[in-house]
C-alpha cells in the first residue's frame, strides 16, 4: 500500500503530551482546596447519549459524589463533527475544576487534530485516566446472509457499493476498513458508508439491520450481542468476551494483511489550565476518581454493565496515547484522502 507518512503533528503533539504528563503528575505537595468542589460537577460527553463513553461518564456521574463530598455530577452531550464540536466546547468552559470531559481520546480527539476539525491541540487537555480500553469487531446483523469474513469480502468485491457500514468519520473502524480495502485492491467507494456520530445511534443501526456491517468497538458493543454476529476479531491474539477469526488470518487467504490499531481509550480529561493554575483542585478530582473506581460499589456496578473500570493513571496512559497515535499517524493520508 502506498501510504504517505504525516509526521509533522505528531512529533510536535506526542512529544508536549509525554512532557505535560510528566511534569503534571510528578510528586509534588499540594495543598488542599477545602472550598471545592463549589458547585455541581459537568462531565462534558463529545457524542450523542447512549454510546459506551456516554454511558461511562454516566456511570462516574452516579458513583463520584459518593467520593466527592456528595457533590452533584451531570452528563451534557455535545456531539458533533465526530467529536470535534464536544472537544471543542470543553475548552471553552471555565478551567476551575467543575466542568470535565470523558472522550475516546483514541482515537477521535487524534482524529479530529489530524484532519484539522476543531481550533485545539492535545497540549490544552490533561489526561486524568484510560479507563476503559477497547479493540475492534467485525460486526453484522445476525439476519445477515454472511456467516463468515471471507463471505463478505467476496460479497463486497463481486458487488461494488450495495454493501453498506456503519462508520464514525475519521475513526479507528473507519481507518482499518479503509486500509483493508486498499490492501484488497477495492477503491473506497466499493462501500457505501453510512456515517454516525456516536456509538449508540451506529450500535442501534447494526442492531436493527439498517447496515450490512461495522468495524466497531468490542467491547462497547456488547449491549447488543444478540443482535449480531462477530465475523472477525482484529487482534494479534484471541479475546475472551467476542468469538471469531482473527483479521489477519482471514486475509493471509488474499495474501495481504494489515496493522492491528488498538480501539477507543475512554479517558477521563480536564484542562490543560486546571493542572496549571489549581493543581489541588485537580488532584482532589484525581484522589475521589480513583477511590471510586477501585470501590466495591463501582466494581461491581460495571461488572454488571459492561462497563471498563481500569486504573491507568495519567502516565500510562499518556505512554499509551503516544504509542496509538504514533500508528494513528502513518496513515493520516488514508483519512484526508
Amino acid at each position: 500500500m502506498n501510504v504517505r507518512f504525516s509526521r509533522k503533528w505528531f512529533v510536535g503533539g506526542v512529544a508536549s503530551l509525554t512532557a505535560a504528563a510528566a511534569f503534571a503528575f510528578a510528586p509534588v505537595a499540594v495543598k488542599a482546596d477545602e472550598t471545592f468542589p463549589e458547585r455541581r460537577i459537568s462531565i462534558v460527553v463529545p457524542f450523542n447519549a447512549g454510546g459506551s463513553a456516554d454511558r461511562m461518564a454516566r456511570a462516574i456521574a452516579s458513583f463520584l459524589p459518593n467520593h466527592l463530598n456528595d457533590t452533584p455530577v451531570s452528563v451534557v452531550n455535545r456531539p458533533g463533527g465526530s467529536g470535534a464540536l464536544g472537544h471543542s466546547w470543553f475548552l471553552q468552559q471555565p478551567d476551575d475544576g467543575h466542568t470535565l470531559m470523558v472522550s475516546p481520546v483514541h482515537p477521535y480527539m487524534v482524529s479530529n487534530i489530524i484532519r484539522g476539525q476543531g481550533d485545539f491541540t492535545l497540549d490544552d487537555f490533561t489526561f486524568i485516566n484510560g479507563q476503559w480500553q477497547d479493540y475492534y469487531v467485525l460486526l453484522v446483523n445476525k439476519n445477515q446472509p454472511f456467516q463468515t469474513a471471507e463471505e463478505l469480502l467476496d460479497f463486497i468485491k463481486d458487488n461494488p457499493g450495495e454493501a453498506s457500514a456503519a462508520t464514525i468519520v475519521g475513526d479507528g473502524g473507519h481507518l482499518l476498513t479503509l486500509i483493508m480495502m486498499e490492501e484488497l485492491g477495492l477503491p473506497a467507494d466499493a462501500v457505501n458508508f453510512v456515517t454516525y456520530d456516536g456509538g449508540g445511534p451506529m450500535r442501534t443501526a447494526l442492531a436493527g439491520n439498517q447496515v450490512t456491517f461495522s468495524v466497531i468497538a468490542a467491547r462497547g458493543s456488547d449491549v447488543i450481542r444478540d443482535d449480531v454476529r462477530a465475523l472477525a476479531l482484529f487482534r494479534t491474539e484471541a479475546a475472551d468476551d467476542w468469538e471469531a477469526p482473527l483479521i489477519n488470518d482471514i486475509l493471509a487467504q488474499y495474501e495481504v494483511e494489515i496493522p492491528i490499531i488498538p480501539a477507543d481509550l475512554r479517558t477521563l480529561v480536564a484542562h490543560a489550565s486546571l493542572r496549571d493554575n489549581h493543581p489541588e483542585r485537580l488532584e482532589t478530582i484525581t484522589n475521589a476518581y480513583k477511590e471510586m473506581l477501585e470501590s466495591k460499589d463501582f466494581q461491581r456496578f460495571i461488572g454488571n454493565s459492561a462497563i471498563g473500570g481500569d486504573w491507568l493513571g495519567p502516565e500510562e496512559t499518556a505512554k499509551r496515547l503516544k504509542s496509538y497515535n504514533e500508528i494513528f499517524a502513518r496513515y493520516a493520508d488514508v483519512l484526508t484522502q
